[in-house]
């Protein structure tokens, strides 16, 4: 993992305004979707779906967790697309999935948080650097109103 999260650093530092050169990376936890649920309601356990799993979450950061941070993510042989290749870290769904994740790690990390009106802020950029690396590889977005989504989300 390590390996591939240095590689998008190094594709944040070519396609966005941030410098990650010498930041930290994070620890990176493949999960589950109940997992990743319970992770997303920690705070509000009676919020959880009654089946258990909330299918909008598939990846979260979290500046607290680990000693840099940490990203918790879709297990990369379940996300859509996996089956399509030998190596399901290939699959690009998983890779926009965690560069997601590394934005809101670098704009921690920049101290770009600091300036939001709220944490959600960062949501928009996030989503706009997820549909770049996708076109740039020429794979389908699976999220299709991803401009849309990022506005909705940023909003504080």
């Amino acid at each position: 993992m390590t390996e591939l999260m240095t590689a998008l650093m190094l594709w944040i530092s070519a396609n966005t305004a941030y410098e990650t050169a010498g930041l930290p990376l994070p620890e990176l936890v493949e999960m589950t979707p109940a997992e990743l649920t319970a992770e997303y309601y920690t705070d509000v356990p009676h919020l959880i779906p009654s089946k258990g799993i909330d299918t909008r979450v598939q990846a979260l950061y979290s500046q607290q967790d680990g000693p840099h941070g940490r990203v918790y993510v879709l297990a990369a042989h379940l996300v859509e697309g996996a089956d399509q290749d030998d190596d399901p870290y290939s699959n690009p769904a998983f890779r926009e999935m965690v560069l997601h994740e590394l934005i809101h790690h670098v704009q921690f990390q920049t101290g770009t948080t600091e300036t939001y009106l709220c944490p959600a802020q960062g949501e928009a950029e996030a989503y706009a650097a997820g549909g770049l690396y996708l076109r740039q590889r020429n794979a389908p977005d699976p999220l299709p109103n991803r401009n849309f989504w990022g506005h909705v989300y940023s909003r504080c």
